[in-house]
């Protein structure tokens, strides 16, 4: 039996008549978007919507997992698990013939009205095993995204990983190819605190799924073995960043990431996380030693009966911006293993844009000379340009090394080296704000005394600054823009990029680079506005995933920041009692005192010069109850404190550095008897808001009180008497 929907033939034959599995009444409102929204309207939807799923489903970002693939368009594909068909629009623009195998009807219609306007697309709905049989066709590509790991419920048999692949296998032509997209149970991210993705829980995956059945990830190694057995199949391996589901990047064997370039962490759009270590320096070790392929957050494996090699080593996606601007960037290789780079249009509306870099490498190439910076060749090719590719290291991996090494004042010297090269080169010329200045960077607040240069390339961050044996290259000059752009501007990108895009850099910020450079705090305000308004010109209408996390993720926990607060409060618990004799109170004239967890009890001499006492419980924050405070005369202390009273002599310290403050010492005091009892935790807390709670209400009553008695006050004669006299 057949059905259509638009061009789109649903093929019900093995439709077992109700569907097995749903995600409930979201899938109903996935349709409806699917029937009352075209594609490009997808993104507005995702961002009004805010929910996970509808994100997961129809985000354009999810076809970045195969649409760099280099098709002819003469290819017959057949899409396993098509699910919604986050990825079947990529596969029928650019294959010939696309077949989708999908278990639950209400999804292949999601899929079919998505993609209605398509004719080469074909779904059937039903049972792999039983479809599977009537097969006949053989294919060029068959597609498991996201669908391995269910393995043991397509297949029934004893290894049910090994005869999946083999039964497919039986289905591809001889130089055809599987596309396996799968998470890697041993994923940097889980070991870092992300929940394992099928089930929510915690190191599910890494334990060897101690807790659950029915759906499964592999590790490199047993990936390996599972191709062996199932008829030594061949495999490219292929390593997409953050993960396989929303893939901003697309590594390889032939490429792996540089060090710097895995610095993205807000990927959790699904559950709570952890955040238990800063992923980016981890990365880095792992690639220091070689391990970075077992540790990737997921697979993306081409596989093959004989070993075929794909030219594309490497794919970037620039695609979270308004369609006029959104690309890939990718590097090729060809038997020789000689390289170019490449940058194509994902949508032709971004063809001027890309075709205006060899003009723009032209341009540039004179004057940045002057300063000993080459640019990489640049020519045209029919859907895009081609780049000339160059080895070394980017001058940010060069100050992550020295970062690394401790050598802050050569990393300085270096990053100013290069600081000074781009003020001499953009800074010739004063400026003067034009409406294309305007259009692209906003009507920002900027006097004409700055300098400028007549075409600007803004881009210049440390991590397009190559450096290499034979000299120093820019390999990347896209926006660069013909007219004047304050030259303190680039200056800014080039440090604000490197300070803010990896959090082992913070340690950076108190060496006040931006100060150092020439810009003021009143132009960093100027320039991070520029920086919001250019930003928002490159996106369009388009709302990026970044923009959305808060919104839609649950967000995450950072741990090290509560293992601290514990520490301190554990670990560094210490009375330091400071004396002011009419000078203050100073580290220099103060005396420490061990303070045990539970507290302290002991008797403090106090010497007859002092005037004023301060005494610091330790430095953590949390709740305290002062027992205690008394001189030897039996007469209790007058402080004041930086806590919040809880009554009863309990005080909370939410910013923590607790504080009690004695300003009269009595004559001959002697000694002060001090107590103090350390409260736990969650009571502290408990305690806190009940106290807050209490007297905030309090405080409404009484405002309700007296916005009663102005009411009435206002409707006296006396009142309305003197509101006259006053207006006249």
């Amino acid at each position: 039996m057949e059905e259509k929907i638009g061009k789109v033939i649903l093929d019900t034959t093995c439709y077992p008549g109700k569907d097995l599995y749903s995600d409930g009444a979201i899938e109903d409102e996935m349709l409806a978007i699917s029937r009352d929204f075209a594609p490009e309207e997808f993104n507005r939807v995702i961002s009004e919507r805010e929910s996970w799923p509808i994100l997961y489903h129809f985000s354009h970002i999810r076809e970045n997992i195969l649409s760099w693939l280099p098709f002819t368009g003469e290819e017959k594909v057949l899409e396993i698990g098509s699910g919604c068909g986050a990825v079947t629009g990529a596969l029928c623009e650019k294959a010939k013939e696309v077949t989708c195998i999908e278990l639950s009807m209400k999804r292949s219609k999601i899929n079919a009205y998505r993609h209605q306007d398509q004719d080469n697309l074909r779904i059937l709905v039903g049972n792999f095993q039983e479809i599977e049989k009537n097969l006949t066709e053989k294919y060029d590509y068959i597609t498991l995204i996201g669908v391995f790991e269910y393995g043991e419920s397509y297949i029934q048999s004893e290894n049910p990983y090994v005869d999946f692949l083999k039964i497919i296998s039986r289905h591809l032509k001889p130089d055809g190819k599987i596309i396996l997209a799968i998470e890697n149970r041993l994923g940097l991210k889980y070991w870092a605190g992300c929940t394992e993705d099928h089930f929510g829980t915690l190191f599910e995956g890494i334990q060897g799924y101690p807790n659950t059945k029915g759906v499964k990830t592999f590790s490199r190694k047993e990936f390996m073995q599972i191709l062996s057995d199932a008829g030594d199949l061949q495999a490219e391996w292929y390593y997409p960043f953050p993960d396989y589901k929303l893939p901003m990047t697309v590594y390889s064997d032939r490429r792996l990431p540089l060090k710097g370039e895995l610095n993205r962490l807000e990927t959790n759009y699904d559950r709570l996380r952890l955040q238990l270590f800063q992923e980016s320096s981890v990365y880095d070790t792992l690639l220091a030693n070689e391990m970075y392929p077992d540790f990737a957050n997921s697979f993306l494996l081409l596989i093959s009966k004989e070993k075929i090699e794909t030219s594309t080593i490497y794919a970037k996606f620039s695609n979270e911006r308004a369609p006029e601007f959104s690309i890939i960037t990718e590097i090729c290789e060809n038997n020789k293993k000689e390289r170019i780079v490449r940058k194509v249009p994902t949508d032709t509306r971004a063809e001027a844009h890309i075709k205006n870099l060899p003009k723009i490498e032209e341009e540039l190439s004179g004057f940045y000379g002057r300063e000993g910076l080459k640019l990489n060749a640049c020519r045209t090719e029919a859907d895009g340009v081609v780049l000339e590719y160059l080895d070394g290291e980017t001058l940010e991996s060069r100050l992550d090394s020295l970062l690394e090494q401790g050598k802050l004042e050569e990393l300085e010297k270096l990053l100013f080296t290069y600081i000074d090269k781009v003020r001499r080169i953009h800074a010739g010329e004063m400026f003067f704000k034009t409406p294309e200045f305007t259009g692209v960077f906003g009507d920002v607040s900027l006097e004409e005394n700055y300098r400028c240069s007549g075409i600007s390339n803004i881009d210049l961050v440390p991590a397009n600054i190559l450096l290499q044996d034979c000299g120093v290259s820019v390999i990347d000059y896209e926006w660069t823009f013909r007219f004047p752009i304050p030259c303190n501007f680039i200056l800014y990108r080039m440090i604000h990029y490197y300070l803010e895009s990896d959090g082992k850099r913070a340690v950076l910020r108190e060496l006040d680079f931006y100060k150092k450079a020439g810009i003021s705090e009143e132009e960093l305000e100027i320039y991070a506005e520029m920086e919001r308004n250019f930003q928002k010109y490159m996106e369009g209408s388009h709302v990026p995933l970044r923009s959305m996390y808060d919104e839609v993720s649950p967000g995450k926990v950072d741990v090290m920041a509560y293992y601290d607060r514990i520490r301190v409060a554990f670990a560094l618990r210490r009375l330091q009692v400071f004396y002011d004799r009419g000078s203050d109170f100073s580290e220099t004239d103060s005396a420490v005192y061990p303070m045990a967890r539970s507290g302290l009890d002991l008797c403090i001499a106090v010497p007859d010069d002092v005037h004023r006492l301060r005494l610091d419980p330790g430095e953590a924050a949390g709740g305290l109850i002062l027992k205690k405070l008394t001189f030897e005369n039996g007469k209790a202390a007058v402080f004041t404190s930086n806590g919040f009273p809880m009554g009863e002599g309990r005080y909370y310290f939410g910013g923590g550095d607790p504080q009690f403050v004695i300003d009269s010492i009595p004559e001959n005091a002697g000694k002060l008897h001090v107590e103090i009892e350390v409260m736990k935790e969650t009571e502290a807390q408990d305690a806190f808001w009940k106290s807050f709670s209490k007297i905030s209400s309090e405080k409404d009553q009484e405002i309700q009180r007296l916005n009663r008695r102005i009411h009435e006050m206002e409707n006296t004669k006396a009142w309305k008497l003197y509101r006259s006299i006053k207006k006249k």
